[in-house]
């Protein structure tokens, strides 16, 4: 009786060390101790992760649609980004090309990656209107570049050719925002229209030194049509590698530091130093900016 039973159970594990082998066939057990396979190709990375939250696919947060009837108040107000302040370094570096790989850009430097891939259209600064119709005529790369600067040359084909770029002298940028009160929600909101760098010459057309340093706008921009580029582009967060933000993100978050210089008004939309001197622009600015927050406190009922 045990014999039968010994016989059975031998029996049954080797059908089931049979049965296990069937389904594993690819088996492999030519690797002894000691003797590791070869790898063929691999690359090492500094990563421990993957970042999936900044890829080539991603895309902006849409805006929601605004009706006519549920604005109640608006105000348009330009402001200075000046990226010599502490909180705007991030979007002054890389002052030269591009970071890891490519994937670290300045602002300048990523908007004018944008202009070079026809992704974004840049508009002349005509300086005697202004800010009134920013989106009046277009510009081109060359008269881009030998407004900033750039040292520029021609092939043997005849074809313009950009040597360099003196992103350096972009210190500041100026935005025109629009301001509203939005009655269906009861909330104020703000939405960027357009943005445009800012550097200043020092020297004049016949190389001559100016009294005061002259500001100058190459181009400007229409913002929502640059939010695909800035929301696939990071920017370095200086207290944290590990929560990197989209350009995008830091506009629609507010995450920078700015100045008001002008607001529209029955002038004109003039600047503030057109009226104001030294400290009084500054005091006027804060004046404006208390001005929004009365307006939105006052619309509330309690």
């Amino acid at each position: 009786m045990k014999a039968k039973k010994y016989i059975t159970g031998t029996a049954v594990l080797a059908i089931w060390m049979v049965s296990l082998s069937a389904q594993n066939p690819n088996v492999n057990t030519s690797i002894t101790p000691g003797n590791a396979p070869v790898i063929t190709s691999y690359t090492p990375s500094t990563d421990v992760y993957v970042s999936e939250t900044i890829i080539p696919e991603k895309k902006p947060v849409p805006y929601s649609y605004i009706r006519e009837a549920d604005v109640m108040w608006g105000k348009d107000v330009w402001r200075s980004i000046d990226l010599r302040h502490r909180m705007n370094m991030p979007l002054r570096y890389p002052t030269q090309g591009s970071m890891s790989d490519g994937d670290r850009y300045s602002l300048f430097g990523l908007l004018m990656e944008g202009i070079k891939t026809e992704e974004i259209t840049p508009y002349a600064f005509n300086p005697i209107t202004g800010w009134k119709d920013p989106f009046s005529n277009t510009t081109t790369i060359e008269d881009i570049y030998s407004g900033t600067g750039g040292d520029s040359v021609f092939d043997n084909d005849g074809n313009f050719l950009v040597m360099g770029q003196r992103s350096n002298d972009i210190v500041q940028f100026q935005i025109q925002e629009q301001w509203y009160f939005d009655k269906q929600h009861s909330v104020m909101k703000v939405r960027i229209v357009a943005i445009a760098p800012v550097f200043y010459n020092f020297y004049d057309e016949f190389n001559e030194r100016l009294p005061a340093p002259r500001l100058t706008i190459p181009f400007v921009v229409h913002f929502p049509q640059c939010r695909r580029l800035f929301a696939t582009h990071s920017v370095y967060n200086p207290n944290n590698d590990a929560q990197s933000i989209s350009f995008d993100d830091l506009f629609f978050q507010r995450r920078f530091s700015s100045t008001i210089i002008a607001e529209s008004n029955v002038f004109g939309n003039r600047m503030l130093t057109d009226y104001k001197l030294g400290q009084d622009v500054l005091l006027e600015a804060e004046r404006i900016k208390r001005d929004l927050f009365i307006m939105e406190h006052d619309l509330w009922e309690y």
